[in-house]
């Protein structure tokens, strides 16, 4: 877990943001972005770099490096999308490095989730579970034993489950191809592809 000092005020920020730009009305969406600490969710994070040597090559910025530890803290809590894993994928003879798995920017989850309708007691299967952020925003609104998150990527799986752990929530995820869902746990009242 990471020790941050005042993550709730720059939470309040970020939520203030949200609603003053209309990407957030529900009073029950404003309490889980306000409960729920993105930054425990992206400990660390890629963007392009403006190194004069490399311009344009992926930077990572992490919150346990000295060097980028502000710029971290300072961008966690923007309404930003962060891409938290790095690939590549070769294109018409070439190889490109793509973004696989990324935080979304927090208006797009929060448009995303209100327009989901969601109710208390409705049953929410996720499809793209990434960093665990949306499984803990929507495990706070609807309690864990209602939200169900699927991955292929079983490491972003057992990272999403650490870090949900360590906060407290335990909804059920599972490293499975999204595209069966999940059918063990169903029916679901929604289902939401991240």
């Amino acid at each position: 877990m990471i020790v941050v000092d005042d993550w709730t005020g720059r939470a309040a920020t970020l939520c203030d943001e949200l609603v003053t730009a209309g990407k957030l009305t529900s009073p029950e969406w404003q309490a889980a972005v306000l409960a729920v600490p993105r930054h425990e969710f992206v400990p660390e994070f890629y963007e392009r770099g403006t190194e004069p040597m490399r311009p344009g090559a992926w930077e990572l910025v992490s919150a346990s490096s000295p060097e980028t530890r502000e710029r971290w803290w300072d961008r966690v809590w923007t309404n930003v999308s962060l891409v938290t894993q790095l690939g590549e994928v070769g294109r018409w003879g070439t190889q490109v490095v793509t973004g696989p798995s990324s935080s979304s920017a927090p208006s797009l989850m929060t448009r995303m989730l209100e327009t989901l309708d969601i109710r208390d007691g409705h049953r929410v299967l996720e499809i793209g579970t990434g960093t665990g952020y949306n499984a803990a925003l929507m495990s706070h609104r609807l309690g864990d034993q209602n939200v169900f998150s699927v991955d292929v990527d079983a490491g972003l799986v057992d990272s999403a489950r650490d870090r949900l752990v360590a906060l407290g929530y335990r909804p059920t995820l599972a490293a499975v191809d999204g595209v069966a869902g999940l059918p063990a746990h169903a029916p679901y009242d929604r289902i939401i592809a991240t």
